[in-house]
């Protein structure tokens, strides 16, 4: 069942029979069946009635609140899940500093393993390797190799920012230069190239929480991001090993296809950060769900044995191995690109 997604600023959700109803003014936008609809996406002004609130919450179906420009504002989700012995043993591994540290060493060595992959894959397919590409893959060895010695979660994230940094200069190298990405720069995002990653790695972390929720899990009980108030932690940690994967590698891909261009963004107009048009927003919004819907072989893709299944899947199953290792206490492995 599909994510909706509602981009139209100044529209109003309501509820018709069994159907979900996009209306703007006396437009009527879209009308889906309810039972068709897996989860919603709000971003910005868009309006929600209270039938259409209860009616959400009877089919439990979640709403996540975003800002216009893609920032997580959030959830509206019914009564929690039946699953309080695996959120202690959750609780308790978090509160357990040396098997804390251990998880968030996979979490890491996930990412940097996948973002030297990307590198070396967008390489391979070129006939002309730009320069630095290639160089800044082999640069991820020394951070790679020292996140198992590692001794706190905060020279971790030293490795794991000094390690991204490098990273990202070789991604730079894979752009051209109309888009003008110099850093990976976050709030507000400078430039368009920023801008698509952000709005990404929010979409990421939706889907993020997804999982871990229907795992069972807390989302807001992390292990390399610390707990803090109103931040899906969990749902953090999750996604840093597929942003990689499924965020970078989309922005490079439509960037160069000519799906997204410079002039869909405009500046803001509270601050210097640039904005997203609503067409660029949901052609965007498509090619990050079909992405999602690509297919990648994980270890436990066909019934516990190695096999292809979609992306959203193979969170699915990663949120599912963490499960395994809180409960047996055991090593989580981070899915790695093939």
């Amino acid at each position: 069942m599909p994510t909706l997604y509602v981009v139209e600023q100044g529209a109003e959700i309501g509820c018709a029979g069994d159907r979900l109803v996009v209306r703007r003014g006396e437009e009527q936008i879209i009308a889906l069946p309810i039972a068709k609809i897996d989860d919603l996406v709000i971003f910005g002004n868009v309006g929600l009635t209270t039938p259409a609130v209860k009616r959400l919450l009877d089919e439990g179906i979640e709403v996540t609140f975003l800002t216009i420009y893609g920032r997580y504002h959030g959830r509206l989700v019914g009564a929690a899940t039946p699953h309080a012995a695996l959120r202690r043993t959750q609780y308790r591994r978090a509160d357990d500093n040396a098997w804390a540290l251990d998880l968030a060493r996979q979490f890491v060595e996930g990412k940097l393993r996948n973002q030297r992959a990307l590198l070396q894959r967008f390489a391979r397919n070129r006939t002309s390797v730009p320069d630095g590409v290639l160089a800044a893959a082999e640069a991820l060895a020394w951070p790679i190799g020292r996140v198992a010695r590692a001794t706190t979660i905060g020279s971790l994230l030293g490795i794991e920012g000094s390690g991204t940094a490098r990273y990202f200069e070789g991604f730079r190298a894979l752009l051209g230069p109309e888009w003008r990405f110099d850093r990976r720069d976050r709030r507000p995002p400078p430039d368009p190239v920023n801008a698509l990653l952000s709005f990404g790695y929010t979409l990421l972390s939706h889907k993020a929480v997804g999982a871990v929720q229907a795992a069972g899990l807390d989302p807001y009980q992390g292990f390399l991001h610390q707990v803090d108030y109103r931040r899906p932690s969990l749902a953090l940690d999750m996604i840093e090993e597929f942003r990689p994967l499924l965020v970078d590698s989309l922005v490079l891909r439509i960037c160069a296809d000519g799906r997204i261009l410079p002039t869909d963004f405009s500046l803001t107009n509270d601050g210097p950060g640039v904005l997203l048009s609503d067409d660029a927003r949901r052609r965007f919004v498509s090619a990050f769900e079909e992405r999602m819907r690509t297919e990648a072989t994980h270890p436990d893709g066909a019934d516990g044995r190695p096999g292809k299944v979609t992306y959203l899947r193979c969170m699915e199953l990663q949120a599912r191995c963490l499960v395994r290792a809180l409960q047996r206490n055991a090593q989580y492995v981070a899915f790695a690109a093939r």
